[in-house]
């Protein structure tokens, strides 16, 4: 017993003389003096420029933990435009005790606030991002031209919250421009092997959109990714596209000879369709009733393999119609789109528009032609000019 008191009282003292050398560490060293020498680390492993501006404070037992304020990461020398990336405070913790006494690294909840990204790409058809993403993944920035540590320590993170961030993509090509809002990201706890939880918001501006933009948030619950060799699963997804919702599941994977799979399964859903489509900049017809393109909805299973894709079965439904069947489109120089559906009824009498002097109907065959597609549809009621049709074929070559 004895022996064991004096054991538990070394081990206390111990305890206690570390919680001391960090609490004074963490009064009497003053983290700015540091400040040159982790903008220099960050130049050398990124190539390019790397500034503090705010202050830098430490945070002590039983996490030490590094808080700075507004900092921002440049483009290579000779390179205009605005910086990569900036921010206006980020924190990190590390737990001390598992680090020192397991060598196992347990990272907190990484917090970063007021991001902003800039992803320029030139007239060449570089983007200004992608010398950085090779360089670190080669490695070249390591100090002194070293290799990393075979035997770092194992590592869990918390995860990662990115608050009131944006993004700006621009493509000088095709005068493409891009950019997120309001972005919200909340990463969950990392452990190797195991699933992470992703989700994010933000209001997407873009091409013909609504001034406002349009406001798109992603949920997913459970995600395994890993790089080489490619592969994604997502038992469960979601997706809000201003009032629509989209869900589904998503597996990919890429071989050794670089064919990609994928597979999974779609549902989705409007309350009106046109209005989605207005939200979305999208020009949609005229027709006869006011009230048609309203509800959407449609479910279906998805595969894409060689280049071809697949959606079977395949179910829909728009105002009171009610479509199944079938549809796919090749691989291939020229892809050709195949089809088998069949539709419940259609009441063309609420899409038509009438002309104002009387013409005989004429189906829009050269369009249909166009679209390089074979397949078949059937309708077992349409209603034309007053006139109903029954178990009506269609057949395209």
């Amino acid at each position: 017993m004895r022996v064991l008191r004096w054991v538990l009282g070394i081990t206390a003292a111990v305890v206690l003389l570390a919680v001391a050398a960090v609490l004074i560490a963490t009064l009497l060293v003053n983290p700015d003096r540091y400040r040159g020498e982790i903008e220099s680390a960050v130049r050398r492993e990124t190539g390019r420029p790397f500034v503090l501006e705010g202050h830098l404070r430490l945070t002590w037992f039983p996490w030490l933990g590094l808080r700075m304020g507004a900092a921002r990461l440049g483009n290579p020398p000779g390179a205009g435009g605005p910086d990569l990336l900036e921010w206006q405070s980020a924190a990190v913790r590390v737990r001390l005790l598992p680090l020192l006494l397991h060598r196992q690294l347990e990272v907190g909840r990484i917090r970063i606030e007021g991001a902003d990204i800039h992803l320029r790409r030139g007239l060449h058809g570089r983007g200004d991002w992608e010398d950085l993403i090779a360089r670190l993944r080669s490695g070249s920035g390591t100090a002194n031209g070293g290799t990393r540590s075979l035997s770092a320590p194992a590592t869990t993170v918390e995860g990662l919250d990115l608050t009131n961030g944006s993004l700006d993509y621009v493509d000088e090509r095709t005068r493409e421009h891009v950019r997120l809002t309001g972005w919200q990201l909340r990463v969950g706890p990392y452990h190797a092997g195991a699933p992470l939880s992703v989700s994010t918001s933000f209001v997407l501006h873009a091409g013909n959109f609504a001034a406002a933009g349009v406001r798109v948030s992603l949920d997913v619950p459970q995600l395994r990714a890993q790089a080489t060799p490619l592969q994604v699963a997502a038992p469960r997804w979601s997706l809000h596209v201003a009032d629509a919702k989209l869900q589904g599941a998503l597996h990919a994977s890429r071989a050794a000879s670089g064919q990609l799979t994928a597979s999974g399964s779609l549902t989705a859903a409007a309350a009106s369709l046109r209005k989605l489509g207005e939200r979305l900049g999208l020009s949609m017809p005229a027709v006869q009733d006011p009230t048609a393109l309203a509800a959407l909805s449609l479910s279906g299973s998805w595969s894409y393999r060689h280049g071809a894709l697949e959606v079977k079965p395949l179910t829909a439904r728009l105002d009171s119609t009610t479509l199944t069947g079938w549809v796919a489109r090749s691989g291939g120089a020229k892809p050709l789109w195949t089809f088998a559906l069949e539709a419940n009824q259609v009441d063309f009498d609420r899409y038509l528009t009438r002309p104002k002097t009387k013409k005989p109907l004429q189906l829009p065959v050269s369009a249909l032609r166009a679209l390089h597609a074979e397949g078949t549809i059937e309708v077992g009621r349409a209603q034309i000019a007053g006139t109903t049709l029954k178990d009506v074929r269609l057949q395209v070559h």
